[in-house]
């Protein structure tokens, strides 16, 4: 073999090596590419997730300082209820503090009335209409001025018997016998629910 052979079969071989090297050097680097490129994702969903633990226990910390907050909280709101005039109940809120979401419910000898308010401030009133118990309250006022008249009728014609004719007496003629009730539900300033209600009493429908 003449030597310009013998440097042609040595320039392929070197070819040849250069090739193989190169595909190596490759692959090599694709393997490196992906092994950074997984790195970099498990990289990213640890920071993601440190991230969302991060809020979590924000979102915590936020959520016990409310709980923290609304066992402390004084909440000053006491409510007072009364007829206002015959057939309009009043309840009213009597504390300091503003009772806020409040749902109220008024019983009245079986008919329910409701109010819904956003707040309730000191001294502010929440009104009931109740057209039945005013209708109930004229009646009775009018059974009363006929008692009444017919005791004076009595009287005026005999002394000796209106000795026997009693007084119109409210409670003997039933003018107590009404079942009412209140049911107040409200939030503090925090959320924290707080809850009225009175037992069911027997008062008038309005003075007498």
């Amino acid at each position: 073999m003449e030597w310009g052979d013998a440097a042609g079969w040595v320039g392929g071989l070197a070819g040849l090596g250069a090739l193989v090297y190169a595909q190596l050097a490759h692959r090599q680097a694709s393997e490196a590419n992906r092994l950074a490129q997984e790195a970099n994702g498990r990289s990213s969903a640890s920071i993601r997730l440190a991230e969302e633990a991060n809020q979590l226990a924000e979102e915590a910390t936020v959520y016990a300082r409310r709980g923290e907050a609304r066992e402390t909280e004084r909440n000053d709101v006491r409510w007072e209820g009364d007829w206002i005039e015959p057939g309009r109940y009043g309840l009213v809120q009597r504390g300091e503090a503003v009772a806020h979401d409040v749902v109220a419910v008024v019983v009245v000898d079986g008919a329910e009335v409701t109010v819904r308010r956003a707040w309730v401030a000191k001294d502010e009133v929440l009104e009931f209409e109740f057209p039945t118990a005013a209708a109930a309250y004229a009646a009775e006022r009018a059974a009363w001025a006929e008692a009444e008249a017919e005791r004076r009728r009595v009287q005026s014609v005999s002394t000796y018997l209106s000795a026997f004719v009693r007084d119109p007496d409210p409670m003997f003629m039933g003018f107590y016998n009404h079942e009412i009730g209140e049911r107040v539900d409200w939030a503090t300033a925090h959320g924290a629910h707080k809850f009225h209600e009175t037992e069911p009493k027997f008062a008038s429908l309005g003075p007498h």
